[in-house]
């Protein structure tokens, strides 16, 4: 019994002499590349600035007051992507903390309508280019309520969408009866809009070079 005892010993402390060899044995190559090899991403920029066009340059900077019914008024903005990828899917939502029937009401409430120009537009408004209506007119309360689609000639890297934003109050009647107000009127009311323009990243896209 103790002879077959020792036998087993050797053959374990052989068996670990067998693999402690085959470790220091193995193989090694390795390669590396010797340039290159950077990766930088790119960036989803959008400015919105007044036009540059003299005599237009206010943008929304320049408050409407004294509107009334059937008044339209414009204002010139720049659109831009001036990001290094290329934009898709713009919006518009406008947000405003007021809630009154210029905000809140579809057909008695501010309408917009947003046109594009493939070049700046005139200190006169007129597109000298070619015009694209962007939104057609939309009442304010459906622009507060969810973001709009906008259709823009470009959202591609440097493109500028020079763009006409028209605010119309609807014709409407009402009547004042011994300097008292109506319910719902569209008189003597204020509301202060953020226009909130977005555009989302373009389709991911697969690089094989």
């Amino acid at each position: 019994l103790v002879f077959k005892v020792s036998i087993v010993v050797v053959a374990a402390l052989g068996g670990a002499g067998l693999v402690a060899s085959n470790v220091f044995a193995a193989l090694t190559a390795t390669a590396t590349n010797t340039s290159g090899g950077s990766v930088t991403t790119g960036t989803l920029k959008l400015q919105l600035a007044p036009s540059g066009v003299s005599g237009i340059t206010a943008g929304f900077t320049s408050p409407i007051s004294a509107m009334g019914p059937g008044d339209t008024f414009n204002r010139y903005i720049d659109l831009s992507n001036t990001g290094t990828l290329d934009g898709a899917s713009p919006t518009l939502q406008i947000v405003t903390a007021d809630s009154n029937t210029l905000v809140n009401s579809a057909p008695a409430g501010l309408q917009v309508t947003i046109t594009a120009c493939s070049i700046a537009w005139t200190n006169a408004g007129v597109c000298s280019g070619t015009p694209t209506v962007a939104l057609a007119s939309t009442p304010v309360s459906t622009i507060k309520a969810s973001a709009q689609s906008l259709t823009l000639p470009s959202v591609l890297v440097g493109g500028v969408n020079y763009l006409k934003i028209s605010t119309t109050l609807p014709l409407g009647t009402e009547n004042v009866l011994n300097g008292v107000l109506p319910s719902g009127t569209v008189q003597g009311l204020t509301a202060a809009l953020t226009w909130t323009f977005v555009i989302q990243e373009r389709a991911a896209v697969t690089n094989n070079s």
